[in-house]
C-alpha cells in the first residue's frame, strides 16, 4: 500500500490561521506516474463520451475559469437585456474543504 506524506504550505495572510495553508501530498515517483496515467485516460474518455457538462470549466483543456466568467457574463447580459430575472448563488467550497481537511476523525 502506498502512503503520502501530507505537509501544509503557507499561502498568505496570518500564519496562525489554518485556512491560510494548503495541503500538499508528497508521494513516490511511481504513485505520481500512475496518477498521471489514470488522469490522462479519464481526460480522454470523458470528453469522447460526453460525460462533461457544458457548464464544466476549469481542469479541462481549452475551458478555463476565465472563459467560464465570460460565458456567464454574456448569459446574464442577454437576460438583463430582455428584462428577464437573473438569480445568482455564490458558494465558497475552498473554506469547506479546509474545514474538512482539518477535522479530526
Amino acid at each position: 500500500m502506498e502512503y503520502a506524506h501530507i505537509t501544509a504550505v503557507f499561502k498568505k495572510g496570518s500564519k496562525s490561521d489554518p485556512s491560510n495553508y494548503r495541503p500538499i501530498s508528497l508521494t513516490s515517483v511511481i504513485c505520481k506516474l500512475m496518477e498521471s496515467l489514470v488522469r490522462g485516460h479519464i481526460m480522454e474518455f470523458f470528453p469522447q463520451n460526453n460525460y462533461f457538462s457544458k457548464s464544466q470549466f476549469g481542469f479541462i483543456k481549452g475551458r478555463s475559469t476565465a472563459l467560464q466568467l465570460l460565458c456567464i457574463m454574456d448569459d446574464w447580459t442577454k437576460n438583463l437585456d430582455i428584462d428577464a430575472q437573473v438569480d445568482i448563488i455564490y458558494t465558497d467550497f475552498a473554506k469547506a474543504l479546509i474545514r474538512f481537511l482539518l477535522t479530526d476523525y
